[in-house]
């Protein structure tokens, strides 16, 4: 049989190179290294960032303007948390679509990006079960025919007006207590 010999799978263990033996394993040279795999988990570990992520995976694209409205933070606070992601290839920058502001800087998730936030739903809902959980959400300055007041996430696939009522009210108790929160910590 021709051909090269594969090294042995345990040689770099054998030599006490246990981060070697991981990256040859998980990688190989091929997809990723475990350097940037770990600065991704880095960046995934701090709830702002993920939670960002998470809006994006839902969204698909999204721009700077709701990013700022939905997290709650100003800009310039933002902008530490985006850099982190796109600098970790989570996320990217994208040019305004055709027939939006094309003043507004706008964000779309990446295939990484996708996969990490689906990996982490695998895990937690199991299956493809939150894939019948909601439509395809949509910021409102890029969805056809929905104005800035328009409820995206009443886009509920299952569930009956009774629950899509109980959502909506949970979802304003939510924000009401966020904006309670976030006045009294700006008093302090």
């Amino acid at each position: 049989m021709a051909g090269t010999l594969e090294p042995k799978p345990f040689s770099e263990l054998d030599e006490g190179n246990m981060i070697q033996y991981a990256e040859q394993r998980l990688f190989g040279g091929k997809i990723d290294s475990l350097g940037t795999h770990i600065e991704r988990k880095k960046a995934l570990a701090e709830p702002t960032r993920y939670s960002i992520l998470y809006l994006l995976y839902e969204y698909g694209k999204i721009s700077r303007k709701r990013l700022v409205s939905e997290t709650g933070r100003d800009s310039n606070d933002l902008q530490h948390h985006l850099n982190d992601l796109l600098d970790t290839n989570l996320i990217a920058k994208i040019p305004a679509p055709e027939d939006a502001d094309g003043r507004k800087t706008y964000y779309r998730i990446t295939t990484l990006g996708k996969q990490e936030i689906a990996s982490d739903i695998e895990h937690i809902v199991g299956g493809h079960a939150h894939e019948n959980r909601f439509k395809t959400l949509g910021d409102p300055e890029l969805v056809d025919g929905m104005s800035d007041g328009d409820d995206r996430r009443q886009a509920l696939v299952v569930g009956d007006e009774e629950e899509i009522e109980t959502l909506g009210n949970r979802r304003s108790d939510l924000r009401a207590r966020r904006i309670d929160f976030q006045r009294v910590a700006g008093q302090e």
